[in-house]
């Protein structure tokens, strides 16, 4: 298990994330996306989603939890992010559930996470 992965977990989070991965804070598409978010952080909220904000040379973070560069550095190896890459990832565990190059809604968000499937629990015949 990775140092990121184990974050999530001992703060006690969901291991479903939306990974936004920028350059720098100064870029105009992490700026938007961010601005997106954050007029619906309650909504992703309620949803058990933890924002991770990853960037190429500075700390970034995953939700109140400060990332380390070494972190952002090993995130963005993980998901294939090249430098000077935006991206945006939503990933549960170890799979990827939507991959973007600019920016996306809470909407689009919200939509991967309730057509996900579930597991049948109680199930009585």
């Amino acid at each position: 298990m990775d140092t990121e992965t184990t974050m999530l977990m001992d703060a006690g989070r969901t291991s479903m994330c939306l990974y936004v991965f920028s350059p720098s804070k100064q870029e105009r598409l992490y700026q938007l996306q961010m601005e997106t978010l954050s007029d619906r952080l309650h909504t992703l909220t309620e949803h058990h989603i933890t924002i991770a904000e990853v960037f190429e040379h500075e700390q970034g973070h995953i939700g109140d939890e400060e990332l380390p560069h070494e972190g952002c550095s090993g995130l963005r190896q993980q998901f294939h992010i090249l430098p000077g890459q935006f991206k945006v990832v939503l990933a549960s565990d170890s799979a990827v559930k939507l991959r973007a190059e600019s920016c996306i809604s809470c909407e689009e968000v919200i939509m991967r996470i309730e057509n996900e499937p579930t597991e049948t629990k109680n199930t009585f015949y």
